[in-house]
């Protein structure tokens, strides 16, 4: 191809849009397990007295395309009746129209009971079937009903259905949050009479000290509160607390209680008062609203939870001082003490309900830390600790999309394939099986079925039509699926069973096919005729590919093209002006494609396409020996960048791999003065684009360039450079193994070198991480050090039998070597050498059986293994 270029080692090789200018931005969309974990958030947020919060998630939640707008306003309604912001959530609520079920109408009943209009709540709740409730509405439900009752005057029946919202509550915090409703409820129930104050002032007096007094000091500070006299109230139960007596526990609480809701939690009085309930209270529930209401503040470091976390004997809710803690931690970004509140829950109870939301906060740092195999993990377990559901739905998304981030592809396609069939909630099941087709896409290609074969490939799109067939994977989706399949498959050979695919799906209609006349239906119409175009052209069809690139063109200029937006209309003819240049040059038409290369930068100057004709130019230039021309014309484009000021310069992006492509040409020409030029250009690679994925590439290159000029020193300094910087890349063991050759080529002028090359080779040769090729290549370089050491033959040649053994005689290995690009290579010279060592100590017999490995799995070197077989021949018979 002409747009290849010079190879790279390791992944990266040029931009995306260089090899492929049409790539979809949303080839890959992560989406569904980043809006699930927000909404974790926000019930974080809720959980945690924070509804404020809880909403502005929400908010942004509804704002991003494709979140399910019916779950989300419902959560925000949710979060806005909790902050006491009854308009709002009525007005979200009326933003659903078509969704109005079971919980659009109980939350529109619990909103009409806090403004006291009970017969519309009545209403409401008649149109409530509860046994259509998720768990976490049910207890609400049957709040709403005891609501009602009490303002019917039925005390009796309001206290039974308040007991029994309390008993189908999905967790204690929500039995927490069921208590401090009622108590808010009491507290709303608007100015009394001046004469029930009045009694009630005289009833506090007569039973003074008694548990009949006491009932009538709590009402009395209600009455006194909903009079507007709020100072009196507070000052009422600040005098009942202090006269009460140490027994009269369930008193001191409910009062503790009533003054911090009274004074409220921001107030010294208020504040005071919780902090008592929860520091020394004796009913759990009540202890639990407290926190609530106290909120963050006191799970700052230093603050009362760390106080009460380290009581001794255990503070009676030590769990749940813990989950909370490690939840405003986790939203404060204190990671580390997150985790670990979240890991003493787990020790010390590990039978806890809690479990499953100490797990949450796990998740949540892990996937913040982008530790996404340990968030995989965390969300696996989290999954097992909960029955079947929506959240343990939600949780396999998140599950499989960890997964998916931590490059485990063939989990995540197990993981999607699982949650498919729990039909989680807001989560649009089109976009999981395109997540699914992905994973399984990436799969095959990570090796996922031993190695990248046809079968492989032929199983998988068997997969996929079968994964098409599903009536929850919509059109578009679909499309985009089989886009990302086709370049999988145009990218590894398979370009005749991609041209199959996209022939086929662009030859159907109806429900097959994107909805006609939307923007997204025309833009995948678009760039898969370009694919087909661009496949015909890889196919050697160059003549076919001129004639789709010239009908593509067609469509897109004069009445055919007038719905198709200017920007997607340049894109999509500046590419095909690219592909018919570069059939012409496959066709030997040299002036022709050069015609249009000047067209192209003519009329689209500051196109991509425009830009990578440079490059394409350049390949075909120096395909045919004409490297300074080929360099000359990359100048240009390093110029061009360079020259071009304006925001979101076309260029930059093309500049980097043209320099190194630019070092490249220069290093062909073999010559000092050329590898002093191609050091230049990749030294300005790093300097004028050090965010670019080629940096370390062309550092590498730089390193590779001194050797050839025999500086090893700086060379030396280039590979420990990158060693040291980049530690993660995915390349540093290449950069590694660099490294050691450079010491090893200085190792006869000091044998400090030596031993540093043999340190960092016998580290790669047992890295599990590295690949077979590379660990067999640093055991085959380590164990000819050892060979050069007098009495360390035998250590050479266990180094060398034991790369064998691994990599060679292993059947599950061996498979692996062969597909590897130069493992066969250095297996080979690992056989050479063992044997030839072998055979210096007259272990012919040994020396034979290596030998006849190189021939026996027909490695590179066969010749030269059969000529020293051929010196060890039995003698013939005499006659």
């Amino acid at each position: 191809m002409l747009m290849a270029g010079a190879g790279l080692r390791g992944q990266t090789a040029l931009p995306a849009e260089t090899s492929a200018p049409l790539l979809m931005a949303n080839e890959v969309k992560p989406e569904p397990a980043e809006l699930l974990l927000q909404q974790q958030a926000a019930q974080h947020a809720l959980e945690l007295g924070l509804p404020t919060v809880a909403a502005e998630i929400y908010r942004g939640l509804l704002a991003v395309p494709g979140g399910d707008r019916a779950v989300l306003t419902l959560a925000l309604a949710t979060a806005l009746l909790d902050d006491g912001r009854v308009d709002e959530a009525d007005q979200a609520l009326q933003g659903i129209v078509a969704e109005r079920g079971e919980a659009w109408h109980l939350r529109e009943g619990l909103i009409a009971a806090v403004r006291k209009n009970f017969d519309a709540a009545r209403t409401e709740a008649a149109a409530v079937k509860p046994e259509a409730l998720g768990p976490a509405d049910l207890g609400w439900f049957y709040f709403l009903q005891g609501q009602l009752a009490d303002a019917a005057g039925g005390g009796q029946k309001a206290q039974a259905l308040y007991d029994q919202a309390a008993s189908v509550a999905a967790s204690d915090q929500q039995r927490a949050q069921f208590a401090l409703a009622e108590s808010q409820a009491e507290l709303r129930k608007g100015p009394p009479d001046s004469s029930l104050l009045d009694e009630l002032r005289r009833n506090v007096d007569k039973y003074q000290g008694t548990l009949t007094g006491y009932l009538y000091v709590r009402q009395y500070a209600v009455v006194l509160d909903e009079s507007g006299r709020k100072n009196d109230a507070i000052l009422l139960l600040q005098r009942q607390l202090l006269a009460l007596p140490p027994s009269a526990h369930a008193t001191a609480d409910d009062f503790h209680l009533l003054l911090g809701l009274i004074a409220g939690p921001d107030t010294d009085p208020g504040r005071q008062a919780l902090t008592e309930l929860l520091r020394s209270g004796s009913d759990r529930t009540k202890q639990r609203i407290a926190l609530q209401l106290l909120g963050p503040a006191a799970a700052r470091p230093g603050g009362l939870l760390d106080e009460l976390i380290g009581l001794t004997p255990p503070h009676p809710i030590l769990e749940d001082l813990l989950l909370f803690r490690a939840q405003a931690n986790l939203m404060d970004k204190r990671y580390g003490l997150a985790r670990t509140d979240a890991n003493l829950l787990l020790e010390k109870f590990p039978g806890s309900p809690l479990k499953p939301a100490a797990l949450g906060v796990l998740l949540g740092d892990a996937w913040e830390q982008r530790r996404y195999h340990l968030a995989a993990d965390y969300a696996t377990q989290a999954r097992a600790a909960l029955p079947p559901g929506q959240m343990h739905a939600q949780l396999g998304v998140i599950e499989a999309e960890a997964w998916f981030r931590a490059n485990d592809f063939s989990s995540a396609a197990d993981a999607y394939a699982a949650v498919l069939g729990e039909k989680p909630a807001g989560v649009d099941a089109g976009a999981l099986i395109f997540q699914r087709v992905q994973a399984e896409i990436e799969a095959v290609q990570a090796g996922r079925d031993g190695n990248e074969n046809r079968q492989a490939w032929l199983a998988l799109t068997a997969l996929i039509d079968q994964l098409a067939a599903d009536p929850a994977l919509d059109a578009v989706n679909r499309w985009k699926a089989e886009w990302n399949l086709a370049r999988a498959l145009e990218a590894h050979g398979q370009i005749s069973s991609a041209r199959a695919r996209v022939d086929k799906l662009l030859g159907e209609s109806g429900a097959a096919a994107p909805p006609a006349g939307s923007a997204e239906s025309a833009d995948l119409r678009l760039r898969m005729a370009w694919l087909q175009t661009r496949l015909a052209f890889e196919a050697g069809q160059s003549e076919q590919a001129l004639k789709l690139a010239g009908a593509l063109v067609d469509s897109l200029t004069g009445a055919a093209g007038a719905g198709i937006p200017a920007e997607l209309r340049t894109l999509v003819v500046s590419a095909e002006l690219l592909q018919e240049a570069g059939a012409d040059f496959a066709l030997q038409r040299t002036d022709a494609a050069l015609g249009l290369l000047n067209k192209l930068r003519a009329d689209f100057p500051r196109s991509d396409a425009a830009i990578q004709s440079y490059i394409v130019e350049a390949n075909y230039d120096a395909d045919h020996d004409r490297l300074k021309d080929a360099q000359a014309l990359l100048y240009k484009l390093v110029v061009a960048a360079k020259a071009d000021q304006t925001a979101g310069n076309p260029y930059a992006r093309y500049a980097p791999y043209a320099l190194y492509l630019a070092a490249n040409f220069a290093e062909r020409h073999e010559q000092d003065n050329d590898f002093e030029d191609a050091v230049r250009l990749t030294a300005q690679l790093a300097h004028d684009y050090p965010q670019s994925d080629l940096v370390f590439y062309a550092l590498l290159k730089q390193g590779d360039l001194h050797r050839k000029l025999n500086d090893f020193g700086q060379a030396q300094q280039d590979y420990e450079y990158l060693v040291n910087t980049y530690p993660q890349h995915d390349d540093v063991l290449v950069a590694q193994m660099a490294l050691a050759d450079c010491h090893c080529a200085q190792a006869a002028n000091n044998p400090a070198h030596a031993e540093s090359a043999a340190a960092i080779y016998e580290s790669l040769s047992e890295r599990p991480d590295a690949s077979a090729e590379l660990r067999i290549e640093a055991g085959y370089k380590f164990g000819l050090l050892q060979q050069a050491q007098p009495g360390h033959e035998g250590d050479a040649q266990k180094t060398w039998w034991r790369l064998v053994n691994v990599f060679l005689l292993d059947p599950a290995k061996s498979a692996d070597l062969g597909a590897t690009a130069t493992g066969p290579y250095w297996m080979s010279r690992t056989l050479l050498a063992l044997g030839d060592s072998l055979e210096q100590q007259q272990e012919l017999d040994q020396a034979r059986e290596a030998w006849q490995l190189i021939v026996r799995d027909n490695l590179p070197g066969g010749a030269l293994a059969q000529e020293r077989l051929t010196r060890y021949l039995p003698a013939p018979a005499k006659p």
